[in-house]
C-alpha cells in the first residue's frame, strides 16, 4: 500500500515538474553518482598503493634505524671489557688480609675508576659494582658498590654464572632512568670471579641512539630480545611520567605479544602487517631484522596517521570534483534553458493558436528537431487558414444555395402549372403535336429538378432521354431511330442524373448522318471488376450513333463544350477518379461514349457515397 503511495505521489510529482527542471535534476543526479563513484575508486585504489608504498618506506627506515641504533652495544660492551682487563681495579679488589682502613681507601679508588668510567663513557647512565671484597666496610650508595647477595634473586643472574657477560632486562631504580643493563664477571689473576659490573641505560640513552630518525618513533616502538619478550616502549604510547610509575616495561601490556612477534619473525625476517588494536582501530605493525643479539624493533603505528596526507589529498579532490560539478550544474541550467526556449516559444503560439490567432508562427531553431518542430507548427497554421478561408467561402455559397433552392422550388412550381395550362389550351384547339411536346417537356424538367437530388434512378434517367429524343424528333428535319439494350438489374441503380441528355444532344446536333436517319442506341450493362485489381466493379454505359464521327486529332481536353465536360466532372467529383466518360470511334461509323459508374443500389449506400448530403 505505501509503495502504491509512493509511486502514485512520484508520478504526480513528475507530471507536475518542469522539463527544465526534469534535466537538471537527472544531469545532476547522475553526475554526482559518476563523480562519487570515480573519486571514491581513484581514493581506495590511491590509497592502497600509497598505504603499501608507505608500509615498505617505514620498514626500510626501522631497518636502518635498527642498524645504526643498537651501534651502542659496541661502546657498552667495550666499556664493560675495559673494567673486567684493568688490572688497577682488579688489583683493588684484592682486600684479603688487609685492615679496615686499607680496604676503605681500596674502595674509594674503586669508586673513582667507576666515575671516571661514566665520565668517559657516552650513553651510559650509571656503572654498579657487585662484589663480597668490601662487605667489611660500610655500604654508600654514592660509591655504586654493592654485596653481591643484592644480585643474587634477580633473575639475569642465573644466566650470568653461565656466562661471562650479557645483556639483562633490569627494574626501574628509585630515579625511574634505568631499563636495561650490561653485565660482567670479573677475575682476578687465579681466575676466580671477584666482582660483577653492571652497566646501566636509561631511556634516554636508548631514544637518543634514534633522535635522528623521528618518524622511528611515531606511534609505539618495542623493543624486543631473541625470546620475543618486550624490554622497554618508545614513542608516543611509552609511559611519559616514568618518576611516578612503578610498573616495570614488562608490565605494559603491548598491541602485539610475544608469540604473535615469534610467529611473524621466527625466520629473522622482516615485514608488517595490519591488526586490530585494543579500541578496534587498524594498526600497522612492522618489525625489523634482528640487531647484533638478536634485538629487533617492532612499531606499531594507526593506520589513520598514516593516511593523513592521503586523506587530506582526498577531501581536496572531493572539493574540487564538488566545484566542477557546481560549475557543471551552471552551465547545465545555462544549456537546459537553451533547449527548452524554442519549446516554450511554440507553447506560446499553440496557446495563441488556441484564441484564434491563425497569423502566429514560430521562428525556426538552430538544431534539426526543433526545426521540424516549428515547420510543422507553422505549416500546421497555414493549413488552418486556408481551411477556415475555405468553411468561410463554403459557408457563404452554402447560404447562396439554400436562398437559389428556395427560389428554384417557386420556379418550378409555376412553370408546372404555366406548361400544363397550355397543354389544355392546345387541346381545346386539338392540337395534338403541341400538347404531346408540352407534356414531354414538362416530364423532362420534372425528371431534371427531380427536387434538388443528385442522384436519381437509371430508370428515370432513361426516362428523361427519351423525353428529349421526343421532343427534338418533332422538330429536326430527320428522323430520330432511338433504341435501349438495358439490364434489368440496373435499372434501379442510383446514377447522376442528366448524363445521356447531354451526348444524345452533340449526336442531334453535331452528328448530321449521311442517311435520312439518326440511329442512337444506349446499352446499359453490369461489369464486375477483375479480381487482384484495382478496378472495381460497377456499370458501363455506351452511347453509340450513326453520325460523321469525331474530327482526326479531336480530345476531349481541347472541347470547349460544357456539357462533356460537365458530365465528367460531376462523375469524378461524386464517384472519384476510377469513374468517368471516355470518347472515341463507334460500332456504327460515329461515335461512341463510354460511362463508368459505381453500383450504388440502396439509399444507404448513397448516401456513404455522398456523405449525407443527398437525403
Amino acid at each position: 500500500m505505501r509503495k502504491r503511495a509512493l509511486s502514485r505521489w512520484f508520478n504526480q510529482k513528475l507530471q507536475q515538474s518542469k522539463l527544465s527542471t526534469l534535466m537538471v535534476t537527472c544531469f545532476i543526479a547522475f553526475n554526482l553518482l559518476l563523480v562519487s563513484v570515480i573519486v571514491w575508486l581513484a581514493y581506495q585504489s590511491f590509497s592502497a598503493v600509497t598505504f603499501t608504498e608507505i608500509s615498505k618506506a617505514r620498514l626500510a627506515l626501522l631497518n636502518e634505524s635498527t642498524r645504526r641504533g643498537f651501534d651502542f652495544i659496541t661502546g657498552v660492551t667495550g666499556t664493560a671489557y675495559s673494567l673486567t682487563s684493568n688490572r688497577e681495579l682488579s688489583a683493588l679488589l684484592e682486600t684479603s688480609g688487609k685492615g679496615r682502613l686499607t680496604q676503605i681507601h681500596q674502595r674509594r679508588e674503586v669508586s673513582k675508576i667507576l666515575d671516571h668510567t661514566v665520565v668517559v663513557s657516552e650513553g651510559i647512565t650509571s656503572v654498579e659494582l657487585y662484589t663480597d671484597a668490601f662487605n667489611g666496610v660500610a655500604i654508600t650508595t654514592e660509591d655504586r658498590i654493592y654485596p653481591v647477595n643484592t644480585i643474587a634473586d634477580s633473575e639475569w643472574f642465573v644466566a650470568l654464572e653461565q656466562a661471562d657477560g650479557a645483556w639483562v632486562p633490569l627494574r626501574e631504580n628509585e630515579s625511574g632512568h634505568s631499563l636495561i643493563g650490561y653485565a660482567q664477571r670479573i677475575f682476578n689473576s687465579r681466575g676466580n670471579t671477584v666482582a660483577y659490573v653492571l652497566i646501566r641505560l636509561s631511556r634516554a640513552d636508548i631514544v637518543r641512539r634514534f633522535a635522528d630518525m623521528p618518524m622511528v618513533l611515531d606511534g609505539q616502538v618495542l623493543l624486543v630480545d631473541t625470546a620475543g619478550n618486550v624490554i622497554m616502549h618508545m614513542g608516543d604510547s611509552a609511559p611519559e611520567d616514568q618518576a611516578s610509575s612503578t610498573v616495570s616495561a614488562q608490565n605494559v601490556i603491548p598491541l602485539v605479544d610475544s608469540a604473535w612477534i615469534q610467529e611473524h619473525a621466527e625466520r629473522g625476517d622482516d615485514g608488517f602487517e595490519v591488526v586490530s588494536g585494543q579500541s578496534g582501530s587498524a594498526q600497522l605493525v612492522l618489525y625489523s631484522r634482528p640487531a647484533m643479539l638478536q634485538w629487533r624493533l617492532v612499531q606499531t603505528i594507526p593506520v589513520h596517521m598514516l593516511l593523513s596526507p592521503v586523506r587530506e589529498a582526498g577531501w581536496k579532490v572531493l572539493a574540487i570534483a564538488v566545484t566542477g560539478l557546481l560549475c557543471s550544474a551552471i552551465l547545465a541550467c545555462l544549456f537546459v534553458r537553451r533547449i527548452v526556449h524554442p519549446i516554450r516559444q511554440l507553447i506560446k503560439r499553440m496557446r495563441q493558436l488556441e484564441k484564434g490567432d491563425f497569423e502566429t508562427r514560430v521562428q525556426l531553431s538552430f538544431t534539426e528537431e526543433y526545426a521540424h518542430l516549428a515547420y510543422g507548427f507553422n505549416h500546421m497554421a497555414s493549413q488552418l487558414t486556408t481551411l477556415m478561408e475555405q468553411v468561410r467561402e463554403e459557408s457563404r455559397a452554402k447560404r447562396a444555395a439554400q436562398t437559389g433552392l428556395l427560389e428554384a422550388q417557386i420556379k418550378p412550381h409555376f412553370l408546372y402549372n404555366t406548361l400544363d395550362m397550355i397543354h389544355w389550351r392546345a387541346l381545346d384547339y386539338e392540337a395534338k403535336d403541341i400538347s404531346r411536346m408540352i407534356v414531354q417537356l414538362s416530364k423532362l424538367l420534372r425528371i431534371g429538378l427531380s427536387g434538388g437530388r443528385l442522384f436519381i434512378h437509371v430508370r428515370d434517367e432513361l426516362e428523361h432521354a427519351r423525353c428529349y429524343v421526343s421532343i427534338q424528333s418533332e422538330r429536326l428535319p430527320f428522323s430520330i431511330d432511338y433504341q435501349e439494350r438495358i439490364d434489368p438489374r440496373v435499372r434501379g441503380y442510383y446514377i447522376p442524373k442528366i448524363i445521356l441528355q447531354p451526348f444524345i444532344e452533340n449526336a442531334v446536333i453535331h452528328g448530321h448522318p449521311k442517311e435520312d436517319m439518326l440511329r442512337i442506341r444506349v446499352h446499359i450493362h453490369e461489369e464486375t471488376g477483375e479480381e487482384g485489381t484495382r478496378v472495381p466493379s460497377g456499370i458501363v454505359i455506351r452511347i453509340l450513333d450513326n453520325g460523321q464521327g469525331l474530327p482526326e486529332g479531336w480530345r476531349m481536353e481541347d472541347t470547349s463544350g460544357i456539357g462533356v465536360h460537365n458530365v465528367h466532372q460531376r462523375i469524378q467529383l461524386y464517384c472519384g477518379a476510377h469513374y468517368g466518360v471516355r470518347i472515341g470511334a463507334g460500332e456504327l461509323g460515329g461515335v461512341e461514349v463510354i460511362i463508368t459508374l459505381p453500383r450504388i443500389e440502396t439509399e444507404e449506400q448513397l448516401n456513404q457515397w455522398l456523405g449525407g448530403e443527398n437525403k
